[in-house]
């Protein structure tokens, strides 16, 4: 069953109806600090009958089980990295963590210009400076969970490296034909931060679209994450 992280800008939670591509709430997989750590008995001073050194009653430690779900949270007693706060989690290939990352939907220009173009918006909400290093993996809710493909063009020099608080933005352009021939598309699933676009977690985020919806089609194009939103927009116009 796959579920949501819940949002207070322009996310929705649900089940988004694609197929097997869909990407849902993002969890942070820390190691697991569940061994047993009880104090033996101390030793009896009696000397034990031979029955009772053969005898199964004693209870033995308790192991952890390898089948047990790990909780995605690291454990409050697992100790911080170093420069990095207690308990703040690791992201996908050294990206920001979805946890301590927030995301937004808007118009890159007013929609009556053009309702064509996005700009995608994250916020580190976390206690640390995290690295955006990859683009936006989005699929469409349009029924097969389409890829939404990249400028490659956009790549910055540098990687984005978010303070808290900062935020890093992406232009989408939604199309490049008329609407008449274009899928209205009322969802968006974004992947976790770092995730390779030809490996679905099942986990991600879901982004719903302005006014309802936005008309896309099969030459929509993403860019890469960037420090500017001048930077992210303008391949838009290009096209």
């Amino acid at each position: 069953m796959r579920t949501f992280r819940q949002t207070n800008h322009t996310r929705t939670l649900g089940a988004l109806g694609l197929a097997a591509a869909a990407l849902l709430t993002a969890t942070a997989c820390g190691p697991s600090d569940d061994k047993a750590g009880a104090t033996p008995p101390p030793k009896s001073t009696a000397s034990p009958s031979p029955s009772a050194s053969a005898s199964p009653s004693a209870p033995a430690p308790a192991l952890p089980s390898g089948s047990a779900p790990s909780s995605g949270r690291p454990s409050a007693s697992a100790p911080g990295r170093p420069g990095e706060a207690e308990g703040d989690p690791e992201g996908i290939d050294g990206n920001c963590p979805d946890e301590h990352t927030d995301v937004k939907v808007d118009w890159a220009v007013p929609p009556v210009k053009d309702d064509s173009k996005l700009l995608l918006t994250v916020t580190n909400t976390g206690s640390v400076p995290c690295t955006l290093k990859a683009r936006p993996v989005l699929r469409l809710d349009d029924g097969h969970g389409r890829l939404v493909a990249v400028f490659e063009t956009s790549r910055p020099q540098a990687e984005v490296v978010l303070a808290p608080g900062k935020e890093a933005y992406a232009g989408l352009l939604l199309r490049q034909g008329n609407k008449d021939v274009s899928t209205l598309v009322r969802n968006m699933a974004l992947a976790p931060h770092g995730q390779s676009p030809d490996h679905d977690t099942g986990e991600g985020v879901l982004l719903q679209m302005p006014k309802g919806g936005v008309y896309v089609d099969d030459k929509a194009r993403v860019t890469y994450w960037n420090s500017s939103s001048e930077a992210a927009v303008s391949p838009l116009f290009a096209h």
